[in-house]
């Protein structure tokens, strides 16, 4: 064979077969052909998510389940546990100590905490809120603090207590109530919460060892004079430093004298230092004239310590009480106008109207029965004195039955009324006298009796009128003042009086100017230090203190000099713009303990003192 040539007879002149993959022809076939072939003549369900849904809802309630069992696992495991509800424990603190210390003494305080509860009690500690006055000293065992009010408790089992001592120092005034009040803070061994159980004792002070006796006259009448004397002295074991005894006198009281003298006032003397052991006395004297009959009186006498606030604390205090006997035939009289008020003040120039009433009662008939007034001030105008049914003498006027008929024969409990006026003069002096009142006593009698008796007296104080004036000068620049030109005036507030001397002076005003109204360093010299001026708000404050009796008519006025200064405006022009406004000034009067307030006019530019005037004020353009 050839070897060109293969077994198939193909040789050299053969086609050579090409190998090449080929795409396999596909047949063509109608749509209706496809369909027998793939089966498509089958009916196709309608479309939408019901239908898928019931397809596929295995897999729906499978994954719903699936996704409960997530939430209910996630519930379980992230949830935060219920509270656990715990009882406060059975646990108790009390605290023990007297029910009374003397004032300046010292307490001690006795506080047990006792677990009651069946748990263990832990992290435990006392807080104390001590009451004013009262001062930590020391305790067992030591606080926790300076101040003694931080304790550490040790832990407690069931049935176990504890207990702190607490020693202190109370200070303050007779019948003071001291409430301590102690907190306990714990906790359960068991449970990491902290619980509080509180408790509190309140303690009375009173007096310490002072010894502080008031005697006087269980009874006595309107003539009678009264004597009261205070015992005082030191039964402590130290010292008493910065004491006092302040008498608070009874109405109708009317203090005459004491021994020793009064350091202040007429109720008031200074201990000082009161050594242990060591004692003292005072005796005063006085009447009830000012008091009526079938009443009763009562007197107190205080000893005081001066506390580290500058106040004075009462430490002892001692009572006393005199009867004002009733007397056969009373008379009693009382001013209108002053309420019967005996520290009542009345004004110069005031009409004084005077009620008396009288009553017989005795079980008899009194006869030829007289009611005499007398009247002592320099102040009464006596010219104007009249009474009706009276007799007038001079400063006495004088009531019997040739007026008042009644008075010839008084039953027993019949009573009558009789009035009288007077005026004060104005001013009430001319002289340089000084704390002037109108004094007053009645007194009645009848044939049955050989004297008087005396009924009430009434001193009423008279008020010191006072006055503030003010006064403006020109000193220079334009004259009239003139738009946007400068003018400065000189201003003078003076202060005058009368009978009484006044205390505690301050005047205000206000200069509505702006700023550079008011010429700093214009203050006279002798002032300035007593003056001040407040630019943001335009006020002047003049501290002038006391203002003594009849400064301004036997003596000069106090006055305030300095200077203002203003540019007038446009639309000031044919005006007088104020310079100094609201002027006024307060004080007391030491006599009557009146307060005092008077007031001057706003000062204009009109007010130019001189030969100026008073178109000199008015503003020019």
């Amino acid at each position: 064979m050839d070897p060109m040539q293969n077994e198939s007879g193909n040789g050299p002149d053969n086609k050579v077969p090409d190998f090449t993959p080929k795409p396999v022809e596909q047949p063509f076939l109608s749509s209706r052909e496809k369909d027998k072939l793939t089966g498509s003549n089958a009916a196709k369900p309608p479309g939408g998510f019901k239908n898928f849904y019931r397809a596929n809802r295995l897999y729906f309630w499978a994954i719903a389940a699936g996704l409960v069992i997530i939430g209910a696992l996630a519930f379980l495991i992230f949830r935060k546990p219920a509270p656990t509800t715990v009882k406060e424990a059975n646990v108790n603190v009390t605290v023990d100590t007297p029910d009374t210390v003397p004032s300046g003494g010292e307490i001690l305080y006795k506080i047990k905490i006792d677990n009651q509860d069946p748990s263990k009690l832990i992290s435990m500690s006392l807080e104390l809120a001590y009451p004013e006055g009262v001062t930590y000293l020391n305790s067992t065992p030591p606080a926790g603090n300076l101040s003694g009010s931080l304790f550490t408790v040790p832990d407690l089992v069931s049935g176990q207590n504890a207990t702190v001592f607490v020693k202190a120092r109370a200070t303050g005034n007779v019948n003071d109530a001291k409430k301590l009040t102690v907190t306990l803070h714990y906790k359960f061994s068991n449970f990491n919460s902290e619980f509080t159980k509180t408790a509190d004792r309140t303690v009375r002070l009173v007096a310490s060892n002072i010894l502080l006796e008031l005697s006087g006259p269980v009874t006595t009448n309107n003539a009678q004079l009264v004597m009261y004397t205070v015992k005082y002295g030191n039964s402590a074991d130290a010292d008493i430093k910065n004491a006092r005894i302040q008498m608070d006198y009874p109405d109708g009281f009317n203090f005459a004298q004491a021994d020793p003298r009064p350091d202040m006032g007429n109720n008031i003397w200074n201990v000082g230092n009161l050594p242990k052991g060591a004692q003292g006395s005072i005796q005063i004297q006085g009447t009830f004239r000012s008091a009526s009959p079938g009443e009763s009186r009562i007197a107190t006498a205080e000893l005081q310590v001066l506390g580290t606030d500058g106040q004075y604390y009462k430490q002892n205090e001692s009572n006393f009480t005199t009867a004002i006997a009733s007397l056969p035939l009373l008379v009693t009289q009382e001013v209108r106008q002053a309420g019967n008020n005996p520290d009542s003040a009345v004004n110069p120039g005031e009409t004084l109207i005077y009620d008396i009433k009288y009553q017989n009662n005795a079980a008899t008939a009194a006869t030829g029965v007289n009611v005499t007034v007398t009247l002592a001030s320099k102040a009464l105008d006596l010219a104007t004195l009249r009474a009706e049914g009276g007799q007038i003498n001079n400063n006495t006027i004088t009531w019997n039955e040739s007026s008042v008929s009644n008075l010839g024969s008084l039953l027993p409990n019949e009573s009558g009324n009789l009035s009288f006026s007077v005026r004060v003069k104005n001013p009430a002096t001319r002289d340089s006298s000084k704390n002037l009142d109108v004094a007053s006593s009645v007194k009645i009698k009848a044939n049955e009796y050989e004297s008087f008796f005396p009924g009430n007296e009434l001193n009423l104080k008279i008020s010191s009128p006072a006055s503030l004036s003010s006064a403006l000068s020109f000193l220079s620049g334009s004259l009239p003042p003139t738009v946007g030109q400068a003018t400065v005036y000189k201003v003078i507030l003076s202060l005058s009086n009368s009978t009484n001397d006044f205390t505690n002076g301050t005047l205000t005003a206000y200069i509505p100017l702006g700023a550079g109204g008011f010429v700093e360093n214009s203050v006279s010299g002798a002032e300035a230090g007593n003056a001040s001026y407040d630019a943001s708000t335009g006020k002047l404050t003049w501290n002038f203190g006391s203002l003594p009796a009849h400064t301004g008519q036997f003596t000069k006025a106090k006055a305030l000099e300095f200077n203002v200064r203003i540019i007038p405006a446009a639309a000031q022009a044919n005006t007088s713009p104020v310079l100094v406004k609201n002027i006024s000034a307060t004080a007391k009067d030491s006599f009557t303990g009146q307060d005092i307030s008077i007031s001057a006019d706003d000062l204009t530019t009109s007010d130019i003192s001189g030969s100026y005037g008073w178109d000199s004020g008015q503003v020019r353009e």
